[in-house]
């Protein structure tokens, strides 16, 4: 009798574990510290130069000034979220111009223990052109860590978007002269808001 008690215990706690809630840790962007910063504009520009390079070691690279816009969603379970509504590319260098072709969206990830969080990028697909020859490079990011958030924590003013990333190659020419990616770096200066903040 006692073994027949303990098995439906037992079985009782297993569906209790099973159908228990899972509580997914959210992360939060803030604005000012520790106030939700939601259906709130984004915006932020290069210091100095966006660069990005191809990996097909032809040495392509292509310098231009950069500024993305965008605006945080409603705050849930999992990253905050900042779809983009714009993504510009000017005064790029040698004969090289870039368009951004969908404008994707953003995710913000704390870095524990501290205010700044890891970004990753889906759907944001761009194409570098070389102007007179036609060639041009594809690139789009799918779920990629594309760098930090730096926050107005560490920085003591406006946070920063400190890129480095990889991004695979979609299309264009061939292989062969853009690579299976291409490289972007750079530092992206938040202007709004005017402090920022990763918080879990």
């Amino acid at each position: 009798m006692r073994c027949s008690q303990m098995l439906r215990l037992t079985a009782f706690a297993a569906v209790v574990l099973m159908t228990w809630p899972v509580i997914a840790s959210a992360t939060t962007a803030t604005s000012p510290k520790g106030t939700t910063y939601s259906n709130a504009s984004l915006m932020a520009a290069t210091e100095g130069h966006a660069i990005l390079h191809d990996t097909s070691g032809l040495g392509i690279t292509i310098e231009c000034n950069s500024v993305v816009e965008g605006a945080f969603e409603n705050p849930g379970e999992g990253p905050a979220k900042a779809s983009i509504s714009s993504l510009t590319w000017s005064n790029c260098t040698n004969n090289w111009s870039v368009t951004t072709l969908t404008k994707g969206s953003l995710e913000f990830h704390n870095i524990a223990g501290t205010e700044n969080g890891t970004v990753t990028s889906t759907g944001t697909e761009i194409t570098a052109t070389q102007s007179g020859s036609g060639l041009h490079c594809i690139y789009k990011t799918s779920n990629t860590d594309i760098g930090t958030l730096t926050s107005s924590t560490k920085t003591g003013g406006n946070a920063t978007l400190d890129i480095s990333a990889t991004i695979p190659r979609t299309g264009g020419s061939s292989g062969f002269f853009c690579g299976t990616a291409g490289t972007w770096t750079g530092s992206y200066k938040v202007s709004t808001p005017s402090t920022l903040y990763v918080d879990s």
